[in-house]
């Protein structure tokens, strides 16, 4: 529009200058074109103008011919637009049918999303109203399709994994996450389903291995719990394999890090209790707690099955001395000592546990204790409390 403006100021111009330079110098000027009998006569003044005229005119048509064309060419452009339009409208009225819960209405409005540009978003969400509807085939070959975009991608192959981890192919799951890309391969799901499938195929040694790069993706308790699972796996591949005085010997060769970290302590504990060796599990549990009590290991405690068990029952007296209204050492002094055959310390101090919050193992070793008292009605009593409790 501005330049229109320049160019009509720079005409009105030149014919302004046109007009006036005759006048100024008293000398019009004219020019004759002759075309055979045909003699056309004019002043300098009227041919500009008649030229200028002219070329204005010209640039309207030649404008007026272009939008006329334009019409014709862009109506695809309309087309596609209103396409678009109606591609987006069924991807939304999928979406809301999905959530509500209309799967087969969900199912009719994603297929006419195909076409349109959802970077993968609209064949995921297919691909979950597939899975609702049991259509496994389905499912695999619309995540198939969102693969190909790069927003989708890590999604899709999360997805896919999970499948075939739920058909038991544990092995095909972790291939297929390692093959993304390295920027992908960083990304916390995918590292915690590796894990999962590194778990699941007894493959605790690349776990091991993958475990400290992995670290910076997992939250503490994630990280504890995998490394907990590690020595679990490879501490019970060596005691049934080999028995535990191998594992026992195994203990001792590892890297001192590894042996004063809690979760190699409580794994290799819970060995040696699945083993029947409770003496040394106990020796284990004392020594490493001569601080005072590890949470992590209060559980092993109560594994504890000894005819003498008093060291341990003098070590959870002399914390709960320290800190009495603690239920967690009620309740693991309540069941080495029944488990030690005293009745009479086991009953009290699980009264207090459960005094201080109700577990139902407590209370289903105070049913037990009841009904070797021959107290049925309080035996039952117990026992209704604690399956209660676990709904």
């Amino acid at each position: 529009m501005r330049r229109l403006l320049i160019a009509l100021l720079f005409i009105v111009v030149v014919v302004a200058a046109m007009i006036a330079a005759p006048m100024i110098i008293g000398e019009k000027g004219y020019v004759l074109i002759t075309m055979g009998n045909t003699a056309i006569e004019m002043t300098v003044i009227s041919l500009v103008i008649s030229v200028v005229v002219g070329l204005v005119a010209l640039w309207i048509v030649l404008k007026l011919v272009f939008w006329i064309a334009s019409l014709f060419k862009g109506s695809h452009r309309w087309f596609g637009k209103l396409g678009e339009r109606r591609r987006k409208r069924a991807f939304y009225r999928g979406l809301q049918a999905l959530v509500e819960g209309q799967l087969e209405d969900a199912k009719k409005a994603f297929q006419h999303t195909t076409d349109g540009d959802f970077d993968g978003v609209n064949y995921l969400a297919a691909a979950q109203v597939a899975r609702a509807l049991d259509e496994k085939e389905r499912v695999r070959a619309l995540l198939s399709e969102a693969q190909d975009y790069p927003n989708a991608k890590v999604a899709a192959t999360l997805v896919q994994a999970r499948l075939d981890m739920e058909e038991g192919n544990h092995e095909h799951a972790y291939e297929r996450l390692d093959k993304l890309d390295e920027k992908n391969a960083d990304h916390t799901q995918v590292v915690k389903l590796k894990a999962e499938c590194l778990a699941r195929l007894g493959r605790w040694q690349t776990l091991e291995d993958n475990l400290p790069g992995w670290k910076k993706h997992l939250d503490k308790p994630s990280f504890t719990r995998w490394s907990q699972q590690i020595a679990k796996g490879k501490f019970a591949e060596i005691a049934s394999k080999q028995g535990a005085n191998a594992l026992k010997q195994h203990w001792q060769t590892l890297p001192r890090k590894l042996r004063h970290d809690t979760a190699y302590q409580a794994a290799y504990v819970q060995q040696l209790l699945e083993q029947g060796m409770h003496s040394d599990a106990q020796d284990c549990l004392l020594e490493w707690q001569k601080r005072g009590p590890e949470p992590e290991f209060l559980p092993l405690m109560k594994q504890l099955n000894l005819a003498n068990a008093a060291p341990t029952l003098a070590a959870l007296e002399k914390w709960i001395k320290k800190d009495s209204d603690n239920p967690a050492l009620y309740s693991t002094l309540g069941h080495v000592a029944f488990h030690a055959g005293d009745d009479a310390l086991a009953e009290k101090a699980l009264m207090k546990a459960i005094t201080l919050s109700e577990d139902k193992q407590d209370l289903l070793v105070l049913s037990q204790l009841s009904e070797q008292h021959h107290d049925s009605a309080k035996a039952l009593t117990f026992y209704k409390q604690g399956m209660a409790l676990a709904e």
